[in-house]
């Protein structure tokens, strides 16, 4: 066992509004006894939670041909108009457990494209959300992730930029700042969630305090693997993990304090867990 350390927790750690609106539903869905209930992709970016629901009833599918009736459930990462079509092809009841903040981006690349902007995003493009949004505007939006996807001949004269809710802010203006020079008229809609803002800003304070910082969540979260970002660029030592037993007790040898954060997806359960083996090594819950 570890000497004793301080163990400071991030206020916003855990589900964000959109996440625990998404569980509620499902949960509500399940406490009503609905035998045929599928999930349009995995519910939230946590294994674990996923794997709980499966257990209760919900079943993940990737294609709407796998569902042979009763209820679909549209993530909070939500979808493109193509999907919401189909499901009613098929019959099939919709709860819409998308994250109005999503739904937000969505109606206004949909505007955006309609006042005849070059629409582009910034994020990841193989993410949930973003393909969604893509969706929106028949796939006619351009999709930066980073800098060095800046194209300048693809970039048109007017364009209109939004964001992925989860994005980092810092590459947001990063990207921000080299499309200017390059347009001649720009509409920029800072989508990023307020509740991602918050938690990023955290990560980064917190870990400039301590001499360990844990961040957990699912590895599969484009959330919480952006606070490990934050926290290493920092040059603070930094793990993520999904459960108390990948802690190592060899990572906390001459270490006084440190930090706890997670991301959107995780649940308050796991990350009392995590305390509850940092309270085993020798930790001390401080104020933070």
């Amino acid at each position: 066992m570890s000497g004793s350390f301080e163990i400071l927790v991030a206020k916003t750690a855990g589900y964000c509004f959109g996440v625990r609106r998404a569980m509620e539903m499902v949960e509500k869905a399940l406490a009503e006894g609905d035998r045929r209930l599928f999930a349009f992709g995995p519910l939230i970016h946590n294994p674990r939670v996923v794997n709980e629901l499966e257990e209760r009833g919900l079943r993940t599918v990737d294609s709407l041909a796998q569902v042979p009736g009763g209820k679909v459930v549209i993530r909070s990462h939500g979808v493109g108009p193509r999907i919401y079509r189909e499901a009613r092809e098929r019959n099939l009841e919709i709860v819409d457990a998308t994250c109005p903040f999503v739904k937000n981006v969505q109606q206004l690349a949909v505007f955006l494209a309609e006042e005849g902007y070059q629409v582009i995003i910034i994020g990841e493009p193989e993410h949930a959300e973003v393909k969604g949004v893509l969706d929106s505007v028949a796939g006619k939006a351009l999709v930066l992730d980073k800098i060095e996807d800046l194209d300048p001949e693809r970039i048109l004269p007017k364009v209109g930029v939004i964001s992925q809710t989860t994005q980092d802010l810092v590459n947001f203006q990063r990207l921000i700042s080299a499309l200017i020079p390059l347009v001649k008229e720009i509409r920029i809609y800072n989508t990023i969630c307020l509740a991602t803002s918050e938690r990023q800003q955290e990560a980064a304070e917190l870990s400039r305090k301590v001499d360990l910082m844990l961040v957990v969540g699912g590895k599969n979260s484009a959330n919480t693997s952006r606070l490990t970002e934050i926290s290493r660029m920092n040059g603070t030592r930094t793990y993520q993990l999904e459960s108390a037993a990948e802690i190592d007790a060899a990572w906390f040898e001459k270490v006084e304090k440190v930090g706890v954060t997670a991301g959107a997806s995780t649940p308050d359960q796991q990350i009392e867990e995590i305390i509850q083996k940092l309270t085993y090594l020798g930790g001390k819950v401080g104020n933070e």
